[in-house]
C-alpha cells in the first residue's frame, strides 16, 4: 500500500525534474510545460473524490488494484509519447487512475489500524515513507534523466505498479462496503469541471494577465459551479461527500490544513526546482540530491510525532505545521544571486519537510479516524485536498511570478526580474498559509471536554 501510494505521488516530483529535458525533446511551449504538472495534479485531485466514493461502494482492494493497473498503462503511454499532446493525455490518465490508488491506500491503512499504538506507528511509517520517498524520487529522476532519458521517469513506474498490484491481490484484506449507496455522479461532474475552470483561469492569468476575458470568465464560471456543487450535495440522497464527514470541526480543520499545506509543499518544490536548475545551474541529478534533506527532515519529524502522540492536541499540531510551512515559503524571499545551497536552500528544505509532515500525518489521522464505511471518501478528501491545493498553488504562484517578472524586465536584467518574481510569489504563498493557520485554530475551537488528541 505504501509503495503504490508513493508511486502516484512521486509522479509529480519526478516529472518536475524531467520537465526541461522533455520540453526540449518534444518542443513543449512554456504553457504546455506548466500543464504537464498542473494537469496531473488537477485530475488527481478532482477524480479522487469520485474514486473514494467508488472505493466505499465496491471495496477498497478492488479499486486499489484497478487503479494501479491503469496507472501502469498510463505511465507506459507517457513514456513512449512522440508528441506533446500524447504526453499531456498520458498525464491526465495518470492523474485519474492514480486518484483511485491514493484514495484507497490511506483509507485501507485507517481501516486496518483503528486505534492505539499500532495506528500511531502505521501513520508514522506512512509519513516517513512519503517524506523520504518523495525526496529520493528527485534523486532517482535526476539519475534517470542524466543517465538514460526523461522517458524512463515514466516508464519505470509501469513494472513497479504492476508488481504492487499483484502483491495486493495476494495480501490486502477485504473491507466493508457502503452497500447500495450511489456514487453521486452529478456532484462529481460539477466539482471536476469547476476545479478545471479554476486552474485554467490561473493558468491564463500567468500568460494573458488577470484582466483578460479568458481569465476572469473561467474563474467566474468556477465560482458558479462550486456553488451549484454545494446545492447538489445538500439535496442529494446519496451525496458524493456525506455531510456527516464535515459536521466534525476537527475533521474539517484537518481537511483544510491538508489543502493549504498542499499549496506550500508543491509550490515550494516547484520554486526550488526552477531556482536550482535555472539560477544555480544544477543538473537534474544534482537537483535530486539537493532534495534529500527534505526527506531526512520528514523522517525525523515522523519519529518525533510518535513521541508526542496523545500529549499534544491535533489542532495544535496542525497549526504548528502550517506556521512552519509558511516560514519555509517565506524564506524564498531571501533567495538571490549570491545565495548558496547551505545558506539559501537547505533551511527551506528542512522546514518544508518538517511542516508538511506534521500536517499530513496529523491531518490524515484526524480526517479518517472513525469514518467507518465513509473511509474511502474521507481518505479521498485528504489526498484530493492536497493535490488540488498543489494545482491551484502552483498555478497561482506561477502567475504571480510571471506577472512580476514581466513588470520588472524593463528596469532590471532578466535574472534580477526573475528573482523579484520568486520573492513576490513567495510572500503571497507564505501569507496564505499563515492566515490559514489562524483560521484553522478558530475553526477547530471546541469545549474543553471534547478535545481530540493527535495520533501521529
Amino acid at each position: 500500500m505504501l509503495t503504490g501510494n508513493l508511486a502516484v505521488f512521486a509522479a509529480v516530483t519526478m516529472m518536475n525534474v524531467a520537465l526541461p529535458a522533455a520540453q526540449q525533446a518534444l518542443g513543449l511551449t512554456d504553457a504546455s510545460r506548466a500543464a504537464v504538472v498542473t494537469l496531473y495534479s488537477l485530475c488527481f485531485g478532482a477524480f479522487m473524490l469520485l474514486g473514494g466514493r467508488l472505493a466505499d461502494v465496491v471495496g477498497l482492494r478492488r479499486c486499489l488494484t484497478a487503479g494501479l493497473v491503469g496507472f501502469a498503462a498510463a505511465s507506459l503511454l507517457g513514456g513512449v509519447s512522440p508528441s506533446a499532446e500524447m504526453l499531456l493525455a498520458a498525464r491526465a490518465l495518470q492523474g485519474m487512475t492514480g486518484a483511485l490508488v491514493a484514495a484507497t491506500a490511506l483509507a485501507m491503512i485507517s481501516v486496518m489500524f483503528t486505534h492505539g499504538r499500532e495506528r500511531a506507528r502505521a501513520f508514522a511509517l506512512f509519513g516517513m515513507v512519503m517524506g523520504m520517498g518523495t525526496a529520493a524520487s528527485f534523486t532517482l529522476a535526476g539519475a534517470l534523466v542524466d543517465g538514460f532519458s526523461w522517458r524512463w521517469v515514466m516508464l519505470i513506474t509501469t513494472p513497479v505498479a504492476l508488481l504492487v498490484a499483484l502483491g495486493l491481490v495476494r495480501t490486502a484484506p477485504p473491507t466493508p462496503t457502503a452497500g447500495r449507496a450511489q456514487l453521486g455522479l452529478p456532484s462529481a461532474l460539477l466539482v471536476t469541471v469547476a476545479l478545471g475552470l479554476l486552474v485554467f483561469g490561473f493558468d491564463r492569468a500567468s500568460t494573458l494577465g488577470w484582466a483578460h476575458p479568458a481569465t476572469w470568465t473561467s474563474l467566474a464560471g468556477a465560482v458558479v459551479l462550486l456553488g451549484l456543487f454545494g446545492l447538489v450535495l445538500r439535496r442529494s440522497a446519496h451525496p458524493l461527500i456525506p455531510p456527516r464527514l464535515l459536521a466534525d470541526r476537527l475533521r474539517l480543520a484537518a481537511f483544510t490544513s491538508v489543502f493549504v499545506v498542499g499549496i506550500g509543499i508543491f509550490a515550494g518544490m516547484y520554486i526550488l526546482t526552477t531556482f536550482l536548475q535555472g539560477v544555480l545551474g544544477y543538473s537534474a541529478l544534482l537537483t535530486g540530491l539537493a532534495f534529500l534533506p527534505y526527506g531526512l527532515s520528514a523522517m525525523a519529524t515522523s519519529q518525533l510525532l510518535t513521541v508526542v502522540s496523545g500529549r499534544v492536541s491535533a489542532v495544535a499540531m496542525l497549526v504548528v505545521g502550517l506556521f512552519i510551512s509558511a516560514a519555509a515559503i517565506a524564506s524564498f524571499i531571501l533567495l538571490g544571486t549570491d545565495s548558496t545551497y547551505v545558506t539559501g536552500i537547505l533551511p527551506a528544505m528542512l522546514l518544508l519537510g518538517a511542516g508538511g509532515t506534521i500536517v499530513m500525518v496529523t491531518g490524515s489521522d484526524a480526517a479518517t479516524r472513525g469514518a467507518g464505511t465513509d473511509s474511502g471518501i474521507a481518505s479521498a478528501l485528504v489526498n484530493s485536498g492536497q493535490q488540488i491545493g498543489a494545482a491551484l498553488g502552483t498555478a497561482l504562484l506561477t502567475a504571480i511570478m510571471a506577472a512580476t517578472t514581466r513588470r520588472h524586465l524593463a528596469g532590471a536584467g532578466e535574472l534580477d526580474a526573475t528573482l523579484t518574481g520568486y520573492a513576490h510569489a513567495s510572500a503571497v504563498g507564505a501569507a496564505i498559509i499563515a492566515l490559514s493557520a489562524i483560521g484553522v485554530l478558530v475553526l477547530a475551537r471546541r469545549p474543553a471536554g471534547h478535545r481530540h488528541r493527535a495520533v501521529a
